[in-house]
């Protein structure tokens, strides 16, 4: 079977030999995604290619560099070398127009397909069938990263601000990932009855997340139960007094995040949390009913932070 050349993004030439079915492709990385990858070659086949499968390509990202291995039934194995551009649809894009030179099957005019990748700087002598990669261990997409924000927040009560840290885990089960989070809002002060009383609720979280998109700007859908722990201290009463009490609740809300080229997410954050049982402050006078200031059940975060893939 003759192979198909190229040089740059743009002079790659085609073989005049029946087309290849499509060969099965893997990815290591959601950067570019299997999918996605499937779905951009599958435009640049020429309708005369055979159904079925045929052959195999394996994509990983490595050291700013994204590598195609290219394995064919009774061909030696070949390797393409990239450069790892930070769009993710443009590595989709070249890897499947080097796939499709691969498969001999290239359309009439690559260009208009190329949907304006930027040009990639292919080394040579990675073109030939049976060249090697030096290898090095593959990364693996970071799956643990802890991270910080800040919030302000809008509830009954007024305005607020809240501080939070957070360990978060992708791709636990397929899509989904768990992140738990521990928010530390500033404390609040209430007037009740005679006097006021200052309080104060961290909230530790438990969300189920999951990313709604795929690419450098990523839409995360996000909810689960909470955990409050509500602490309240009385100032200006006859008798000042504290208490603690427990309360659990829900939060849900959605996340826009920017993967940089390193392992860095930038994000913001809209959430809510519902409190379903309320919660009051109470002031007891002997000989007249008590008053009662309620805490807020709904709360609204709206947010800045960051986080760091670790592992």
């Amino acid at each position: 079977m003759k192979r198909a050349c190229a040089v740059g993004l743009g002079a790659l030439c085609m073989a005049a030999t029946p087309a290849w079915a499509v060969p099965v492709i893997t990815s290591d990385s959601d950067c570019p995604s299997a999918p996605e990858v499937v779905s951009r070659l599958t435009g640049l086949l020429s309708g005369n290619s055979p159904g079925g499968t045929s052959g195999a390509a394996h994509i990983r990202v490595q050291a700013g560099q994204m590598v195609v291995e290219l394995a064919g039934e009774g061909e030696p194995a070949a390797s393409r070398i990239l450069p790892a551009e930070a769009d993710c649809h443009s590595r989709a894009q070249a890897a499947a127009l080097v796939i499709a030179a691969w498969l001999d099957n290239m359309p009439a005019d690559p260009l208009e397909q190329a949907e304006s990748v930027p040009a990639l700087a292919i080394d040579p002598s990675s073109l030939h069938p049976g060249s090697t990669v030096t290898e090095t261990a593959q990364p693996v997409p970071s799956r643990f990263l802890p991270g910080a924000a800040a919030f302000a927040s809008i509830d009954g009560q007024g305005p607020g601000g809240v501080l939070s840290v957070e360990a978060a885990w992708r791709n636990l089960v397929g899509r989904f990932g768990l992140a738990t989070d521990l928010s530390f809002p500033l404390p609040r002060e209430t007037s009740v009855g005679q006097g006021k009383a200052r309080w104060w609720r961290p909230v530790l979280a438990l969300d189920l997340r999951a990313p709604l998109n795929r690419g450098t700007w990523i839409l995360d859908a996000g909810a689960g139960p909470v955990f409050g722990l509500l602490l309240v201290a009385g100032n200006g009463f006859q008798q000042n007094r504290t208490d603690l009490a427990a309360s659990w609740g829900a939060t849900a809300g959605f996340r826009l995040a920017h993967r940089s080229r390193s392992n860095w997410l930038y994000w913001a954050e809209l959430r809510t949390l519902l409190w379903p049982v309320a919660q009051h402050i109470r002031d007891e006078v002997q000989g007249s009913a008590p008053r009662l200031a309620d805490l807020p059940r709904i709360e609204v975060h709206l947010g800045l932070g960051c986080s760091f893939g670790v592992l």
